[in-house]
Order: structure tokens, then sequence, then C-alpha cells
């Protein structure tokens, strides 16, 4: 894979662009799939942009939302057939280029029952990330629900700009993203 563009998703994508997202993502860190859709389509809440290969074939999607310092990753999946590929690298190295600001995005702390978390935590810091810190220790940030009835998530803050301030990107995210104080 040499390129992909990032398209806004056409109605006969967003089947697929859902069950990508579910299988993704486990409930208590994914949003209701609709509010993803429709607010697409409107100027306040995430951007959604399906990935598409050389051939324009679909092969991913991302979410994300624009704030003045940073834009926050909310969500990026690839195909499960063409992970390993490249696609994940050049959508960063896409926005990058698109929104001339830091990337912020969450990761799951790698633990020993789940070591897909070092993998990814390995693939960010590969493409120019780092773990956001608070005096040289892993900022300890708390996701808040997506939903009632659904637990809160002890995650990493990771950052293409390792100077910014991990507790002023929680009081964005808390307050623009999960509607948390």
């Amino acid at each position: 894979m040499q390129r992909i563009t990032l398209i806004s998703p056409s109605e006969d994508s967003l089947p697929y662009l859902r069950t990508l997202y579910e299988a993704s993502f486990p409930p208590e860190e994914r949003r209701n799939w609709e509010s993803i859709v429709r607010s697409d389509k409107r100027a306040a809440g995430p951007v959604l942009k399906a990935v598409c290969d050389d051939n324009g074939t679909v092969c991913g999607m991302v979410t994300f939302w624009s704030f003045e310092k940073f834009i926050y990753i909310e969500h990026l999946a690839v195909d499960t057939r063409l992970r390993g590929n490249g696609i994940g690298a050049l959508v960063l190295e896409k926005l990058r280029q698109i929104c001339e600001t830091a990337i912020v995005l969450e990761v799951e702390p790698p633990t020993e029952t789940n070591p897909m978390a070092e993998r990814r935590i390995g693939f960010y810091r590969r493409n120019g990330m780092e773990i956001l810190t608070e005096m040289g220790i892993p900022y300890a940030y708390i996701q808040p629900p997506y939903a009632p009835g659904l637990p809160s998530v002890p995650l990493l803050l990771m950052s293409t700009d390792s100077t910014l301030d991990p507790r002023e990107i929680e009081k964005v995210l808390h307050r623009e993203i999960y509607g948390a104080c």
C-alpha cells in the first residue's frame, strides 16, 4: 500500500464501517454509532472518515475531533485482513498533514492479560507519539463512561507533542467528548 485517502463515507460504506467499528472496540470504548454518523453532518462532534486504498476500496475508518491545541483521534480501525500493511501509519501521517497540530489519543495500558496494548503503544511510538507524563510518570487518565451502565476505563494519553499538559487535555476531553465535568 503506497497511499490512502480519507473521505466522507458514502451511504453504501456505512454498514461495513459500523461492523468494523463494533468489531474493533469493546462497548465501553465506543459511542453510539448513530451519534457518529449524525455528528459528521454538523459542526460539533466527531468527524468520521472512511480510509480508502489506492483503488478507492474502503479499508478502515477514523473518527477525530479538532480542538485549538490538538486533534483527538477517538477511534482508528483498519480491516483485520489488512493490518500490518502500513495503513494506520498512513492515516496518522495524513492527519498530521491535514491538521498541522498535535495529535492526541487514548491507549490501553499494557498488562499481562492484554499483550496487544504493548503492540499498540509500540505502533504509536514508531509513528512519533509518546505517552504523556506528569513528573516523569505516565499520567493516570480515566476515560469516563460513554453511556449509563458502562464502566470508566483506565487509559493512557499519547501525543505527537510531549509538552502538552495531560491535565488540560483531560479537561477538554472530559468536557467535550464525554460530557463530564
